[in-house]
């Protein structure tokens, strides 16, 4: 996501800041060291709001949830530079106020200690995280587990705070690197009550910042800047959007959900006070600003969508996949069909925050998927412009869900032609249908059939009430026989698909005893 980290985070984080800064020394006249941090301040976001936000919406890997992400990871890293301009800028300053090398020669030395932390962090973590989980998983101690995860996030967060960054892009690091870790779920699952805990604790510290006093005060002065500072943010930001190829509707909601101010904007204007370069009363008029601000965050959230199902749903033209909106987009997943089966991969997908695309050609599915931010696009999936646009050429696989035989197969034959890089996983409506598709190239095919007749019989079994132990041993048998004969039906037609079977098969056949059915059957595996 480099091109949204570093291009529109950085441009996001600059014009908002100067644009601000210049409204604080020209029109409210605060002085030009206070203009820089209000504007620097007012600037950033609430990596922990919007992400939670994002996350319960369901938003994450949306459009304006990536851009969204993008952005609030170049703040983390722009909070390092604003910390350290602070002191430099101060009245107190030896230097007597702002001094451009001492400026320069700091934010240098600052770059080459993050640098060569943020490198010596990921190689000490490739190279050692796996061999230690490893150790203590062979212990089967939940509680070491639980705390090597803590002593990983906390070490890696305080080695970041050592270099001059930030504690949040430290536990960020230590996220990522976990992440490539065969142990991930489990961090995940240990970390949840911590993660709930502290998440309520931070915004209940939120809350408190709040003087309802100095609100009730000054709430038209305090009312007109938050309105200032969501109205201007928004549109900001869905310009600066719009410049790198974002869709407007997506650039709006980005803009809605970056509106708001960041908890950083507390740690800048405190230490301002501390230095000198703004009063403690305006620095507690701020306080509330971003406070009430990052509480509206929800609720803007809800706006932004509200906006994508007006203007998207009357306008066919919106749903068309666009080269630009799917350009950073890498190793995911493209959904073809968007009905049923289609919307039940795209909610698992969206839960483990896995990256996808959907096409459909019915504009009314389309328009749930986007009301719901999800990335959905009207388009024909066996056209080879239309998978092009949703970046087939970087895609993984492809989950093919199509309603008609006929567009299934077009869609596995196009993939298979023109981007053989993509493993496609396609639903099957009869046996027939399935030996044509894996001869278009189809890595495994699906029964639409068998498993849900088999959840369905063992239903009726149990309310026959026969034993359990039964009923799971009726269904595997039966499973294992219908396998068996696809197996053979396969060979028969010369082809080597079994139905979610993997394309490797066995050598053939022999016509003599069942342990040659049993080492045949034996040897496909199940692909998915």
């Amino acid at each position: 996501m480099k091109k949204y980290v570093f291009g529109l985070g950085t441009a996001q984080v600059l014009v908002t800041a100067v644009v601000v800064g210049l409204v604080a020394h020209y029109v409210c006249g605060q002085a030009g060291p206070a203009a820089i941090v209000i504007g620097n301040g007012l600037a950033l976001s609430s990596t922990a709001v919007v992400l939670q936000v994002l996350q319960e919406r369901g938003e994450s890997t949306s459009r304006h949830g990536r851009a969204t992400f993008s952005v609030l990871l170049f703040q983390d890293l722009a909070v390092v530079v604003l910390l350290i301009l602070i002191p430099l800028i101060s009245p107190n300053s030896s230097k007597g106020g702002i001094g451009v090398q001492a400026i320069a020669e700091a934010l240098g030395m600052a770059a080459v200690k993050a640098l060569v932390a943020i490198a010596a962090i990921i190689a000490g973590g490739r190279l050692l995280l796996r061999p230690i989980y490893r150790q203590i998983a062979e212990n089967q101690n939940a509680e070491i587990f639980s705390a090597n995860t803590l002593l990983v996030i906390l070490g890696t967060s305080l080695l970041t705070a050592r270099a001059g960054l930030s504690m949040a892009l430290g536990a960020f690091l230590a996220g990522l690197l976990l992440a490539e870790t065969e142990f991930s779920l489990q961090v995940e699952s240990d970390i949840a009550p911590y993660r709930g805990l502290l998440l309520g604790l931070f915004f209940m510290t939120v809350g408190m910042s709040i003087d309802p006093k100095l609100l009730l005060s000054n709430f038209p002065v305090i009312t007109g800047a938050l309105a200032l500072l969501i109205g201007g943010k928004t549109i900001l930001v869905a310009l600066v959007g719009k410049l790198f190829g974002i869709s407007i509707v997506s650039a709006v909601r980005t803009g809605l959900l970056l509106a708001p101010g960041g908890e950083f904007a507390f740690v800048a204007f405190g230490e301002a006070v501390n230095q000198g370069i703004m009063s403690p009363q305006l620095s507690s008029l701020l306080f509330l600003v971003v406070g009430i601000s990052m509480a509206l965050t929800p609720w803007l959230a809800a706006g932004g969508q509200l906006i994508a199902s007006r203007f998207e749903l009357h306008d066919v033209r919106s749903l068309l996949p666009v080269e630009s909106e799917t350009d950073d987009l890498q190793d995911h997943i493209i959904i073809c069909g968007f009905g049923r089966v289609g919307q039940i991969i795209a909610q698992l997908l969206s839960e483990r925050l896995i990256p996808f695309v959907a096409l459909d050609v019915r504009s009314d599915r389309v328009a749930i998927g986007r009301a719901l931010g999800l990335p959905v696009y009207f388009g024909d999936a066996g056209s080879r412009e239309v998978l092009h646009k949703v970046g087939a050429e970087r895609a993984c696989a492809a989950a093919i869900t199509l309603d008609t035989p006929g567009a299934n197969y077009r869609t596995v034959w196009a993939l298979n032609k023109n981007f053989p890089n993509v493993k496609t996983f396609v639903r099957a409506h009869d046996v027939d249908h399935g030996i044509n598709l894996e001869k278009a190239g189809a890595t495994a095919v699906v029964p639409e059939t068998l498993e849900p007749s088999l959840q369905l019989a063992a239903a009726v079994l149990a309310q026959a009430k026969m034993p359990t132990s039964e009923i799971a041993a009726t269904i595997n048998e039966f499973r294992s026989r219908h396998l068996s004969e696809l197996t053979e039906l396969c060979q028969a037609s010369g082809s080597s698909l079994g139905y979610g079977f993997s394309r490797i098969m066995s050598r053939p056949k022999s016509s003599s005893s069942d342990s040659s059915d049993e080492s045949q059957l034996s040897e496909g595996t199940l692909a998915i």
